[in-house]
């Protein structure tokens, strides 16, 4: 059997279906197994798998053993470290748990706020403050609201003894509406201190290009909740002033690495980004794409167009990223310093990137379904890498290289306790 690419007549089924087939194969090249390639996408963080992605090897001989540090957890989203060792996580269904010299205390912080859960939503992310020292304060970003009018909201708490004190909301997404899938939700300090929040589309692609919705958008506020005053659209009636890029579809991760801030985020059937956040810039979304609709429809044309911004990066097939995090410490081998490690949902692996000149010069995977889906990844101060799965019975692990390079340096101890829950 010949299969013919070439399109027919504009508008059919078979149109679309070609169409999608030759946007994949352009975009990936010629040849069977590119062909293969291309039909294995992802509904990404919505049931999980539905095919297996070509797995790209390491180039490095960098091996790892994933050690289990404490769980389990019910639908967990962020992490984040405190001064003194211990691991805040988040649950979606409103918890916030303490893993103290890895242990998982059994009883969750008090004091979080009342969120509204089902699809993608819940308590999301944490952050801690950058003078926790002396203000103890931490971020708390979480979906908020009644059926039907859902927003984005960034609470401010000071924590003190196990419980959320002095708690203040200093930023609410507008408008709010219906939908809790595609929800964005990470937090992060930018390179000017300010505080990023990156909000997905909601399932409602057009929002992403409407500037009087927060939608599809990265906002930029202070620790306080006020704005900056040299935020891009501060002053325009026609713009919300907190907005400081858009066009993004569901931002899942941003950092900072080299003064400037990153972002990664998933397509549709195809075509996640890796991205540095300008302010005032249209990423584009829905107006260019690498990928398709869930439904096989071409959603764009076009993958590029003056005015918007192109992405540093890209991915067709889809990974489905769900965080980022750029390595700096003593514990991985000295190429992996200032890179990229992104945690995967369908992909159900660890990414890595070898960054130089703002671009990407190496891609490698590594852990291929070994630890289920990896909703977060963060780098410890110990400089060890920590992954959070995902589900129901998920878990922290920390990764452990196995190299002569890493050997040789002794690294630091496992955790005793490791993978208990205090009573």
């Amino acid at each position: 059997m010949t299969l013919n690419l070439c399109p027919p007549p504009r508008g059919s089924c078979a149109a679309t279906a070609a169409a999608f087939l030759c946007t994949l194969l352009g975009l990936l090249g010629d040849g069977r197994a590119r062909a293969d390639e291309a039909e294995a996408q992802f509904v990404e963080d919505l049931t999980g798998p539905s095919a297996v992605i070509p797995m790209k090897p390491p180039a490095s001989e960098v091996t790892f053993e994933p050690r289990k540090v404490a769980g389990p957890f019910e639908m967990p989203w962020g992490v984040a470290f405190l001064p003194d060792g211990r691991m805040l996580v988040t649950e979606r269904p409103g918890r916030l748990r303490v893993i103290e010299n890895g242990t998982l205390q059994s009883e969750p912080i008090a004091g979080t706020p009342e969120v509204v859960t089902g699809g993608h939503s819940g308590l999301l992310d944490v952050l801690v403050d950058r003078d926790f020292a002396n203000n103890q304060r931490i971020f708390l970003s979480y979906m908020h609201g009644t059926k039907g009018a859902v927003n984005m909201r960034v609470m401010s708490a000071r924590l003190e003894d196990n419980a959320l004190l002095d708690q203040r909301v200093i930023f609410d997404s507008r408008p709010a509406i219906a939908g809790v899938d595609q929800i964005g939700g990470r937090l992060a300090y930018g390179p000017d201190n300010n505080l990023y929040l990156t909000i997905g589309d909601r399932f409602e692609k057009e929002r992403a290009q409407d500037l009087m919705d927060h939608s599809g958008s990265i906002v930029r506020f202070r620790e306080d909740g006020s704005i900056p005053e040299d935020n891009p659209f501060v002053g325009r009636d026609d713009a919300l002033p907190e907005i400081y890029s858009y066009g993004h579809r569901n931002p899942q991760g941003l950092v900072v690495r080299d003064g400037k801030l990153w972002e990664i985020e998933h397509g549709p059937y195809g075509g996640d980004e890796l991205n540095i956040i300008e302010a005032g810039a249209n990423y584009g979304w829905p107006l260019v794409t690498f990928g398709i609709d869930y439904n096989g429809e071409i959603i764009s044309d076009r993958t590029s167009a003056p005015g918007l911004a192109d992405p540093v990066y890209k991915w067709v097939p889809s990974v489905a990223p769900s965080s980022l995090a750029a390595y700096r410490g003593d514990v991985m081998p000295e190429n992996w310093q200032d890179g990229f490690v992104i945690g995967t949902l369908s992909g159900e692996r660890l990414v890595h990137l070898t960054i130089a000149d703002g671009a990407v010069v190496r891609e490698e995977q590594f852990l291929q379904k070994k630890i289920d889906r990896i909703r977060n990844v963060t780098v410890g101060p110990d400089g060890y890498i920590y992954l959070l799965t995902d589900g129901s019975e998920a878990a922290v692990y920390r990764l452990d290289p196995v190299t002569d390079e890493v050997a040789a340096r002794g690294g630091l101890p496992f955790a005793p306790g490791a993978g208990r829950t205090a009573d």
